[in-house]
């Protein structure tokens, strides 16, 4: 399943809002499931790279 337009932007807000703050997530390669959906993400400096449902549907979703 893919996340569409308006579900990315969703689940960018709740990596910066939610799991960058919290200290369950401090490494920077993590999973979790968002919307049913389950994401392997991977954070860096400026972006987060997801792997949306398998490694075929990757992302990147800008970090401030």
């Amino acid at each position: 399943m893919l996340l569409n337009t308006q579900e990315l932007a969703q689940l960018s807000d709740y990596l910066i809002c939610e799991i960058d703050c919290s200290p369950d997530y401090e490494d920077d390669a993590f999973a979790v499931t968002f919307l049913g959906v389950r994401c392997y993400v991977e954070r860096y400096r400026d972006a987060f790279r997801v792997e949306v449902g398998h490694e075929d549907d990757v992302v990147e979703l800008p970090r401030p």
